[in-house]
């Protein structure tokens, strides 16, 4: 399997296709149409074709969720969301046509959340449903190549979405949306290049038996 060519989303350039999505009755809706008016046709990646990320813009709520197709250019999901402001990252590959993923502004109710500012931490082991992950030491540069390493203290997580892990990450700002998979199919270890130096919040997924865990970092990038 040739992992370098999907292995990291963050496609630079002008997006070929819009998304528009809305939340109303519980029910989140995403509709696609390219720069000519049309339906764009989408590929398969990692197992579903829309991996749909939910942030809100203080970067405490963090959805990773999969709609379905109901009819062309409109999918659907439910999921109930707590009032609030909220960013959406639609990730696809479409057919033959550039994208990239940018925040679509989704506001539920009336409350508004606003824009955070991310402290460093130094807690790099964290632990959820007694799963223990460990993200290595990061040294951050901008438009480099940079190394996230996870140690899983003995224990193999199961294959989600054809992959051993996912890792999303967003500024801070809640405006920049990276997405990378594991250099190899046997591996906790990623590759995520930062267009900026700031700070970015990442979400590490990985799967325990049938449940699938998230874990938050927060990280610098330097110049």
């Amino acid at each position: 399997m040739d992992h370098s060519k999907h292995n990291h989303h963050n496609h630079q350039g002008e997006s070929e296709v819009k998304t528009n999505v809305t939340y109303d009755n519980e029910k989140i809706s995403i509709k696609l149409e390219d720069h000519e008016g049309a339906t764009p046709e989408l590929a398969v990646e990692h197992e579903k074709e829309m991996h749909f990320i939910l942030v809100s813009n203080d970067l405490e709520e963090y959805y990773h969720l999969h709609p379905e197709k109901v009819q062309d250019g409109l999918y659907t999901i439910n999921q109930p969301l707590s009032d609030g402001t909220y960013q959406a990252f639609v990730d696809i590959v479409p057919e033959g046509k550039a994208y990239q993923p940018a925040p679509n502004t989704v506001q539920v109710g009336t409350g508004k959340t606003n824009k955070t500012s991310l402290e460093r931490e130094d807690n790099w082991t964290k632990e959820i449903g007694g799963k223990k992950v460990t993200l290595e030491d990061v040294k951050a540069k901008a438009s480099e190549a940079v190394p996230l390493d996870f140690d899983m203290h003995g224990e193999k997580p199961e294959h989600h979405l054809g992959a051993l892990g996912h890792v999303v990450i967003v500024n801070e700002e809640a405006e920049q949306y990276i997405h990378v998979h594991p250099d190899s199919e046997n591996t906790t270890s990623f590759h995520a290049h930062f267009p900026n130096p700031g700070m970015y919040k990442i979400w590490a997924e990985f799967k325990f038996g049938d449940e699938v865990y998230t874990y938050p970092f927060v990280i610098e990038v330097t110049e």
